[in-house]
């Protein structure tokens, strides 16, 4: 299931990158992959840090817990570019505010959509390293899945 988030993820930089003249053609590659996995690293830091009830709201559509991680992810995400690949703060900050919103978009969409297998106990599990019990039952059993 994480392989979904990060192939969504991995989606949207893809498109926001390789569109941006501001890239560097040398550097595309390098800000794809800083901005997959910095988004990922994010969730996943979240999820350790104990942050479930936002990373739960971003998964739902919870607006003021979905822009509460969403900051902190894009700064990640702002360092990261700048600091592993170069790119002026400026160009971070279009590349983390085009691509996050729009990730965090599609995930509470395909959440949201009981036709679709996306399920939010299976990524938490997949990003928890697979330990189950306790708070992965209790969030399983709020979202019937």
């Amino acid at each position: 299931m994480l392989d979904s988030i990060i192939n969504l993820v991995k989606e949207e930089a893809l498109k926001s990158i390789t569109n941006n003249a501001d890239v560097p053609a040398d550097k595309k590659e390098a800000a794809i992959e800083t901005t997959t996995s910095s988004i990922v690293d994010g969730i996943k830091n979240q999820l350790s840090g104990g942050n479930v009830s936002d990373l739960i709201g971003m998964f739902t559509g919870d607006s003021k817990a979905s822009n509460s991680l969403t900051d902190s992810i894009q700064t990640s995400v702002i360092s990261s570019l700048i600091e592993k690949v170069g790119l002026s703060k400026g160009v971070a900050n279009t590349i983390a505010t085009t691509v996050i919103p729009a990730v965090m978009s599609m995930i509470s969409q395909k959440n949201n959509d009981s036709g679709d297998s996306f399920d939010i106990g299976s990524i938490i599990e997949s990003v928890s390293g697979g330990k189950k019990g306790g708070l992965l039952d209790a969030i399983g059993s709020i979202f019937g899945k």
